[in-house]
């Protein structure tokens, strides 16, 4: 492929991209919310990890 057909084709994907982008920008979205939602997992996953494994073990008495 010629240097400047890869430039010209690079140059239309990223005008399509930012375009895209653009778009995407306009579309209104609440970021509290998955920000939380995010946040809550986190934690609950943290939580998890941090707890030593439990193992039940049988006394005979």
């Amino acid at each position: 492929m010629l240097p400047s057909t890869h430039l010209t084709l690079h140059e239309a994907r990223a005008t399509e991209l930012r375009e895209e982008a653009a778009d995407y920008a306009l579309i209104p979205r609440d970021r509290r919310r998955i920000r939380t939602q995010v946040g809550l997992r986190l934690v609950g996953l943290g939580t998890r990890l941090a707890q030593p494994p439990t193992r039940h073990r049988t006394r005979i008495a």
